[in-house]
């Protein structure tokens, strides 16, 4: 009997293959195209949306340019295949980046919620729509600008542990903002900050615990390789599949929930007052035995002194 793992595994890939067919006859050869999201964790159902951005070479041209002509064709050519579109107030909604842009300024007055989102989910969760080797490289150049020759064999990769964790923390503010200022449907955006946006943020902070006492460019190599790796795929890498088990099971769960498309419906209905409601509530509460599981991986995959426990307090 296939699982919720199986069914999205097999449902992403089969998209993911039409996407890279469709998108690579309206795209500039000096491009690259970079999904993140449900599809690059091969997580997705029919009920998933598409999030995806486009990379140009070089620094963001001054003034700002328009639009680049194939955005449109590009946009009709992913809609043909996958119909729901990403959020239009969103990160991914007709972005294009710079490839320089995305290496400076990060943690500055620039660094816009929407670039720190795009170059964490390009490390953390991101895979190809177009140029494989150009979105390798911009991986493999962003883990270069967090992880330089200074740093020494006992550090941790800091600067990149930090924006991981800033950035997990700007999902969880921005979830307050969006629902409470702008109205969004608060209740499957709550389910997923308790799933899959903790799964990725766990996967981040193990990855670069793995990585100390490491010289850096063995820092960079490791990372590169586990960053290679879906974040489920990473995680048992990481942590092992017996240990894993109950992580596993309770993520399958929220998978096989949201694959169910009457109960995505029944989530986004639900008003803020109906915190009690027995589908949320039990889901909810799963996601609370998930936390738990996660943290006691955490306790068991490192050790009272690993410098990662210092770390993510101070």
């Amino acid at each position: 009997m296939s699982t919720a793992f199986d069914r999205s595994k097999e449902f992403s890939n089969d998209k993911l293959g039409k996407l890279r067919a469709a998108v690579s006859g309206v795209i500039p050869a000096d491009a690259t195209v970079i999904t993140s999201g449900s599809y690059a964790r091969r997580e997705a159902s029919a009920s998933s949306d598409l999030d995806y951005f486009s990379v140009l070479p070089g620094d963001r041209p001054e003034p700002d340019p328009p639009d680049p002509q194939w955005l449109k064709p590009l946009d009709q050519a992913i809609v043909a295949i996958v119909p729901k579109s990403a959020a239009k107030d969103g990160a991914f909604n007709k972005a294009v980046e710079y490839s320089n842009d995305m290496l400076h300024n990060i943690g500055g007055s620039n660094d816009t919620n929407e670039k720190i989102t795009r170059r964490v989910l390009l490390l953390l969760e991101g895979d190809w729509l177009y140029q494989p080797e150009k979105f390798f490289g911009l991986r493999r150049a962003i883990l270069e600008r967090y992880i330089q020759d200074t740093i020494t064999d006992h550090q941790l990769a800091l600067f990149l542990l930090n924006d991981i964790i800033r950035y997990y923390r700007t999902m969880a503010v921005d979830f307050e903002f969006k629902t409470f200022e702008v109205g969004k449907p608060w209740a499957i955006r709550n389910i997923k900050l308790m799933f899959s946006r903790k799964l990725l943020y766990a996967s981040g902070l193990f990855s670069v615990a793995m990585t100390a006492d490491a010289a850096y460019a063995e820092k960079i190599r490791r990372l590169e390789e586990l960053f290679n790796l879906t974040v489920i795929d990473r995680m048992v890498a990481l942590c092992g599949a017996a240990p894993m088990e109950k992580v596993l099971s309770c993520y399958n769960n929220f998978l096989e929930k949201l694959e169910n498309a009457s109960f995505r419906d029944h989530l986004n209905s639900l008003p803020k007052t109906a915190r009690n409601d027995e589908q949320f509530r039990a889901l909810k509460n799963e996601g609370h035995h998930f936390t738990r599981h996660i943290l006691a991986l955490f306790e068991n995959t490192f050790g009272s002194v690993h410098p990662i426990r210092r770390a993510v307090i101070f």
